[in-house]
């Protein structure tokens, strides 16, 4: 006997790493429990009419995910997990979409709790020294400012704790409020968690950082590593409020605070990230879907997305047009890269100047060769890495002349002047405006980043090769530098390069702090795209059933049962199985992720009976279209009208919100075309397809895109018209519809 999965019961097949019904991890149980009792057999739901409100259709609870982790290992890597507020449908439900933006997924209906009160436990203040770079409290929580702060500045830690609203959640909080406001750049905070009560397996999917919105009171996603080696949460931000580590006790619980770790998880090896890169840097044949099945193979979330194979993901399954199959294509490929050059800069931040030089030169090849095809992450990480590569930089020296020490002596005192002298600020700020200038120009960047400190240490030589008499007297102490022996090129070359030397390693903790920043950034970066990924995966799609009748005749399929096929081996049946109206209609919407889950089915498959269904006796196949937009209608039993038939006037009734409106619509042709203007002068161009009387728009931009489908039918000697408008509010991950209802009436 086989392995079954402890989530759901489905036995399992040999070496999987996923159930393949409800996606759980398979972890390392008994090879032969008894399965889990499975729920008994119901009748498919009735499929969504035209009319239907989905309001009134309660929605499917989705199923938790896990990736499968590793046991604690004394490597002592960190796992990225990158947390957004945005989460993925993780399947289809034919009578109601859920999971996208605006609708409750894995509990968190309502959104968060809110925080009412934060009791201080313990408080402390700290003067910060002039050098200092980071302090640290007694209870175990760390600030590393790097060197954006300077001496003088105050800061203050509080431990609290913020009033109960799980007990299954252990909150491990801290407020840090800084005397000058905020700081000039990204900081690093570590928080300890206690594990106790957590398998090695569980500690990463467990715990996770987050910190208090100010306004809302309620827990917000940050961008944190956790690291199970020292249990310690690292949490990047450019501002200070509360912050803190989250430890998820229940299982069942954890998708409710912490996003879907198969799509979140960021960590790849270093190794991982630098095959990705040269794959994607030769551009051979099928690097799209090797890079794509490199990022998902090492983050184990190829199973997440789809049980096809690599290219049929891809292209989408020829289910889409080249619109959309593109669009995916270039979103999957860019969260890749960005997931790598993210690695590439997490090392080059937390290992870079400790490591030696040739592994940094390695990573800094790899990127070389990917570098001309200049996206925002491979710029980023060629940026970061390529500071520490400054950083590690061998300057070479040799054994000075006495007769020279009296010039190495003026060198110096020009250096220690006010005016000259740059503390480890300066060179920030110097250094930060240089990479924010040529962000898009990473090699000159940091060309300019070299010159400057080239300029630097041989401005000594400029300045006293034109020295006068006025100069001397102004001043003071130093007037006699310009009488003291000119050396030779060699010398003075060799005098500027032990000034490097030792400028170099009071540069380490600047060049370090640059480096987090180009972290972050890169980090926001790959955020971008995960979004943009996850906005094309939570896109909505309906698939419209309808038929139509002569005068007087009973619906042939009044009842009867729809399924989309064919399906991907895990998809659950009853899922994609519905029951038409007594009508013969129906709407069986979901998401292009849940779509991708199933296989991409594109068979409507249609069922006299209940018991047609189970036993696989088809009574008719329809194929289904290409999606060119969010809908698609399926007309059973006659051709749809033509455009001459439709034009005309036409009483529309809209209906949103619980509200209703009504409208005067005039339509007409406009070649090929069906233009619509209402009773306020406002047009739309519509294609129309004759074969199933659809006529559809899409209009927007980035940001905002309102899609109309208007269906027509002839219903009793009259034509009428339904429809649906869907506006997607991408940035704050919302969508709203109106209905449509019409008749026309000359």
């Amino acid at each position: 006997m086989g392995k079954y999965c402890v989530n759901c019961g489905k036995e399992l097949h040999t070496g999987t790493r996923f159930c393949a019904k409800c996606g759980a991890a398979v972890l390392d149980a008994p090879a032969n429990p008894a399965p889990a009792a499975q729920p008994k057999p119901v009748p498919p739901p009735q499929l969504k009419t035209e009319t239907q409100a989905q309001s009134n259709v309660s929605p499917v609870a989705a199923p938790k995910r896990k990736s499968s982790e590793p046991a604690k290992s004394n490597s002592g890597r960190n796992t990225l997990c990158i947390v957004l507020s945005v989460l993925l449908v993780v399947q289809m439900a034919a009578v109601v979409l859920y999971g996208w933006p605006g609708w409750a997924v894995g509990g968190k209906e309502g959104g968060p709790a809110k925080v009412k009160s934060l009791a201080v436990l313990e408080s402390e203040s700290f003067t910060l020294q002039e050098g200092q770079t980071s302090i640290k409290t007694d209870s175990g929580m760390t600030v590393d400012f790097g060197c954006w702060l300077t001496g003088g500045e105050e800061v203050t830690i509080e431990k609290v704790k913020p009033s109960s609203f799980d007990s299954d959640v252990e909150i491990y909080a801290y407020n840090v409020e800084l005397s000058s406001g905020q700081p000039g750049g990204v900081i690093e905070l570590t928080i300890s968690y206690d594990d106790s009560g957590l398998s090695a397996e569980d500690e990463r999917l467990a715990v996770c950082g987050k910190h208090l919105n100010e306004q809302s009171k309620q827990w917000e996603d940050v961008l944190y590593t956790v690291d199970t080696q020292t249990n310690t949460v690292h949490i990047f931000t450019d501002h200070l409020s509360t912050f803190s580590a989250f430890k998820v006790v229940n299982p069942a619980k954890r998708n409710a605070y912490i996003s879907d770790i198969n799509v979140y998880a960021a960590y790849m090896s270093l190794e991982q990230a630098d095959a990705l890169l040269k794959i994607y840097a030769a551009q051979g044949p099928s690097w799209q879907e090797n890079v794509v099945s490199s990022y998902l193979g090492a983050t184990g979330s190829l199973e997440y997305f789809a049980e096809s194979n690599m290219h049929t993901l891809l292209s989408l399954g020829g289910a889409y047009d080249d619109l959309v199959s593109t669009s995916f294509q270039k979103s999957m490929t860019g969260l890749g890269i960005s997931t790598a050059c993210a690695q590439f800069a997490y090392d080059a931040y937390t290992n870079g100047l400790t490591s030696k030089q040739t592994a940094v030169s390695a990573m800094k090849a790899t990127l070389n060769s990917a570098i001309n095809f200049a996206t925002p992450s491979i710029q980023l990480a060629y940026l970061g890495v390529g500071v520490i590569e400054i950083a590690l930089t061998d300057v070479s020296t040799f054994a000075m002349q006495t007769r020279y020490e009296s010039t190495k002596n003026m060198y110096d005192a020009y250096y220690q002047r006010g005016t000259v002298s740059r503390t480890s600020q300066d060179w920030l700020k110097i250094f930060k405006k240089i990479y924010k200038e040529n962000q898009s120009n990473p090699q000159k960047a940091l060309e300019l980043m070299n010159a400057e400190i080239d300029r630097y240490v041989q401005e000594y030589w400029e300045v006293a090769g034109t020295v006068d008499d006025t100069w001397n007297e102004t001043e003071g102490k130093n007037a006699k530098m310009a009488k003291a022996p000119w050396p030779n090129s060699s010398d003075r070359a060799n005098i500027s390069n032990l000034h490097k030397e030792a400028l170099y390693d009071y540069l380490q903790v600047v060049f370090k702090t640059i480096s987090r920043d180009i972290y972050f950034d890169g980090l926001s970066q790959r955020e971008k795209e995960l979004k943009d990924l996850a906005r094309l995966l939570n896109t909505p799609y309906a698939l419209i059933i309808s038929e139509e009748t002569e005068d007087g005749d009973k619906p042939q399929w009044a009842g009867c049962y729809g399924r989309l096929a064919p399906l991907a081996a895990g998809a659950d049946e009853k899922a994609w199985t519905g029951k038409l109206d007594d009508k013969g209609g129906g709407t069986i919407k979901f998401t292009l992720l849940a779509h991708s889950k199933a296989g991409f089915p594109m068979d409507l498959e249609l069922y006299k009976t209940l018991d047609d269904v189970e036993k696989g006796r088809v009574a008719m196949t329809v194929s289904i279209e290409p999606f060119m937009g969010t809908q698609q209608t399926i007309v059973l039993g006659q051709a749809g009208l033509s455009l001459d038939e439709i034009v005309g006037n036409y009483e529309v009734t809209i209906s949103f919100g619980g509200d209703k409106q009504k409208n005067s619509v005039v339509f007409s042709k406009n070649g090929s075309n069906l233009m619509s203007a209402d009773e306020r002068g406002e047009t739309i161009e519509m294609s129309y397809d004759p074969a199933t009387g659809t006529a559809y728009n899409v209009r927007g931009d980035d940001h905002i895109t309102v899609e109309t489908t208007f269906v027509f039918r002839r219903e009793n000697d009259s034509i009428k018209m339904s429809g649906e408008a869907v506006a997607m509010d991408y940035d704050r991950g919302l969508a709203q519809s109106a209905d449509y209802e019409a008749y026309k009436t000359n």
